[in-house]
């Protein structure tokens, strides 16, 4: 009872989290670490953080590591909408053991060329940039109650200016039942040193949510997710998806994001697990600059 009072507390201080940090909307650097890394979450519209299914899900939520009994390694791409200039990948590797499990994880944003303009609008010439996260992390799932925790060292460059994160995620959940889980997560908690001389806000975020899962019916599973987030800059989000399993080689989702301070947003996709290699896609909807195709290439062994 104290693990869980202790998971419901971490809960409702996500939900009121914005009370205690904030910044002006959207300040925070390095806005790629938050970026939907795995088809799952994209598809999910963000929800599900209670409830990890693979270790592609540990740059967002360093829970995930503990979601397999193999050895994973694997693969995330996302290919932008075509009037977004840009290539993210990352790739993910976790590894069981006994009751613990270690994780690693790379990801890379980089951008076409961009226009550099003065004051005045004017066209001054081109610029690169591109942003990279390495991170190493721990996990511990005794029972039916997990912990883990995530160092990561980041980077962004744009022009000749360099900025870096040291960073760190941690996350609890705890399953009541097996119908009933909750979780929270903390992600990006740090330092960010200064980029062009000006003090950068991390993208600190809290995550909280409940999954309801109804195994075993016929043969398909179900698993209902509502999520709570908040990132410093931010104003409140409510993520909800649905998940429906076929046999638990074929996996159907969609979500749908509240966001107030930018746009709402649907989603979905499907996943496909065969033996040891699992395949997934995403869409999702970004109203203002088209959709974004997710994509996953997994292997466990």
């Amino acid at each position: 009872m104290k693990k869980i009072f202790f998971l419901i507390t971490f809960c409702a201080l996500a939900c009121f989290a914005g009370d205690y940090w904030n910044a002006e909307s959207g300040a925070s650097a390095m806005k790629f670490l938050y970026l939907k890394s795995s088809p799952r979450m994209a598809a999910l519209g963000g929800a599900g953080v209670a409830s990890p299914q693979s270790a592609s899900e540990l740059s967002r939520n360093p829970l995930a590591m503990l979601a397999s009994r193999e050895a994973e390694f694997g693969l995330n791409q996302i290919i932008f909408a075509e009037d977004v200039e840009a290539s993210f990948t990352s790739l993910y590797y976790a590894l069981p053991y006994k009751h613990f499990a270690f994780s690693a994880g790379l990801e890379f944003l980089g951008y076409g060329d961009l226009e550099g303009r003065d004051e005045d609008g004017f066209l001054t010439g081109e610029y690169s940039s591109s942003a990279y996260a390495l991170q190493l992390g721990v996990g511990f799932s005794p029972n039916m109650f997990k912990w883990a925790f995530t160092a990561r060292l980041a980077s962004q460059t744009i022009d000749d200016e360099t900025a870096f994160g040291f960073l760190v995620d941690g996350g609890v959940s705890v399953l009541l039942n097996k119908y009933i889980a909750f979780g929270a997560t903390i992600t990006n908690a740090g330092y960010v040193t200064a980029y062009d001389s000006k003090h950068e806000v991390p993208p600190t975020a809290l995550q909280s949510g409940i999954t309801l899962q109804i195994p075993n019916v016929s043969i398909f599973d179900f698993a209902l997710h509502a999520d709570l987030y908040r990132r410093a800059d931010s104003d409140m989000h409510f993520f909800s998806g649905l998940e429906i399993a076929y046999l638990k080689i074929l996996v159907l989702r969609v979500g749908y994001a509240v966001r107030p301070d930018t746009e709402d947003g649907v989603s979905g996709g499907l996943g496909v697990c065969f033996g040891g290699i699992s395949v997934d896609y995403a869409y999702e909807a970004n109203p203002s600059l088209g959709g974004n195709h997710h994509l996953r290439l997994g292997l466990a062994f």
